[in-house]
């Protein structure tokens, strides 16, 4: 099967674990030399030692997202490294505070923020002079976690918002690219519990006998690492600006695509699927 990244040059944020390590491996497993970026530099060289053990080519650069220098300076040495950015995958994020909002850290708040919608805002300031001369680059931002509708017993206003601003900043930066080759989209891994919360999960189920209460809507990292392909690949143009998630099978039906392309409403922030 042909590589869909063959030859791309892809800089994928939150590398080190889960849906970001996925991703990073996914993008080298279709041909991309990847830049993996995280904090933790030893989970960051693990990373890279696991592409490089299956033939992929890949640089850990240790970066801080909430650090605008840190993440020009990621940027830069890509360039410098490789002469191009072809993908941005801006996957770190994280952080959910379950808090009442009435009794929420106004420091947890503000954290939560620039975690997943500063650091995303960070990432797209860095590449976009670059992709604006070249007119061609994909972002790909990273959302989920109550973006799109409220969460039911669940006190996580700081991440629902933080995560529907990423949405939104999806959207705008859109319309503000329309007239480049520029693309945009959103992902939403679902819910991709990490290996020590499944590990928690499957504990639980073997100690109750039953099923935990969201194992319906968990999906593994590799899912949002296969729908990042198909996002950062030429197999999703044209489309530009969207929401799309794990748990949206509608991607495989290349009919589906092209009435989804058809029209501007479908699967952004406020969806008017029908």
């Amino acid at each position: 099967m042909p590589q869909a990244l063959r030859d791309r040059i892809a800089i994928v944020t939150g590398a080190s674990r889960n849906v970001g390590r996925e991703v990073a491996c996914r993008f080298a497993a279709e041909g991309a030399t990847v830049v993996a970026a995280a904090r933790d530099a030893e989970r960051l060289r693990a990373t890279v030692a696991r592409i490089g053990a299956t033939g992929g080519t890949a640089l850990a650069v240790p970066t801080d997202v909430t650090d605008l220098a840190a993440v020009e300076a990621l940027v830069a040495t890509t360039l410098e490294r490789f002469g191009r950015i072809d993908v941005l995958a801006a996957i770190a994020g994280g952080g959910c505070v379950y808090q009442p909002i009435d009794a929420m850290d106004p420091g947890a708040w503000d954290r939560t923020f620039r975690t997943n919608v500063t650091s995303t805002f960070y990432c797209a300031r860095a590449v976009l002079p670059h992709y604006r001369t070249r007119n061609a680059g994909v972002l790909l931002t990273c959302s989920g976690g109550g973006g799109y509708y409220p969460v039911l017993g669940k006190t996580m206003a700081a991440y629902a918002c933080a995560k529907a601003a990423i949405c939104r900043l999806t959207d705008q930066l859109t319309a503000e690219l329309w007239e480049t080759d520029i693309r945009v989209n959103a992902l939403d891994p679902g819910l991709a519990w990490d290996a020590d919360r499944l590990a928690e999960v499957e504990a639980e189920e073997r100690r109750t006998g039953q099923p935990h209460p969201q194992r319906p809507q968990y999906r593994p990292a590799t899912h949002a690492a296969d729908l990042a392909v198909w996002l950062a690949s030429d197999a999703s143009r044209p489309l530009r600006g969207r929401c799309l998630s794990v748990y949206d099978e509608w991607r495989h039906d290349p009919q589906r695509v092209a009435e989804v392309d058809a029209t501007v409403h479908l699967y952004r922030l406020r969806r008017y699927d029908v």
